[in-house]
């Protein structure tokens, strides 16, 4: 097994809950603090500092999406390779 498909599967089976329970944290957080954000421009004024907060906002997006992107895509060649042999093991 290669290091890829190893990694991919410990982030499945581990860290996706992790990454799952601080997205929503800190999402929720900025929405939510101190008074619920009623438009988007107030959601993305509060995670401004010295970055624009769009741009942290974007760059959070992107960080949970490429992990989930390398999650998905390990699964995919897992199951690629155990379709191909006729093996239907359960692979994380």
């Amino acid at each position: 097994m290669s290091f890829v498909r190893a990694a991919g599967r410990r982030l499945r089976r581990n860290y996706v809950w992790i990454f799952a329970i601080q997205a929503i944290a800190y999402y929720g957080k900025i929405a939510i603090h101190p008074t619920s954000a009623a438009t988007l421009a107030e959601y993305s004024d509060r995670a401004a500092g010295p970055i624009p907060g769009w741009i942290v906002l974007m760059t959070g997006f992107a960080y949970y999406f490429g992990w989930l992107a390398f999650a998905f895509g390990t699964m995919w060649l897992d199951q690629r390779q155990h379709d191909a042999k006729g093996d239907k093991v359960a692979m994380g």
